[in-house]
């Protein structure tokens, strides 16, 4: 059975991941942040990069560890979409400095009434 993998939507050079690997082995899916143009060369290529490390992503073991820029997690999350809707997420907890597995669904999930 391969080890489940936890990818970092962003890396960010002051952050301590260390806790991460206790749910599998980190993979950081961008250090750079987007561009402000419109249909910038770097975006797309940003864009590229991102869904090629997030290729091999599990969505039955593997977590998403939401880090940085929220619109390359919102990226991220979209790209996850298109394969699953239901999410294994890593979410940081300031004051024990842990991350907590959270599992989201969102199957039939429509705007509350």
């Amino acid at each position: 059975m391969a080890t489940p993998k936890v990818y970092v939507t962003q890396e960010v050079l002051s952050a301590d991941y260390t806790d991460i690997e206790r749910f599998g082995e980190p993979v950081f899916l961008s250090a750079s942040e987007v561009s402000n143009v419109p249909d910038s060369l770097h975006n797309q290529k940003l864009v590229g990069i991102i869904r090629d490390r997030f290729s091999s992503y599990d969505p039955d073991v593997d977590f998403i560890a939401p880090s940085g820029s929220p619109i390359i997690a919102g990226l991220v999350f979209a790209l996850a979409r298109e394969t699953t809707d239901v999410f294994n997420v890593l979410k940081w907890n300031n004051r024990d400095r842990a991350y907590t597995p959270v599992r989201i669904g969102i199957k039939g999930v429509k705007g509350a009434h």
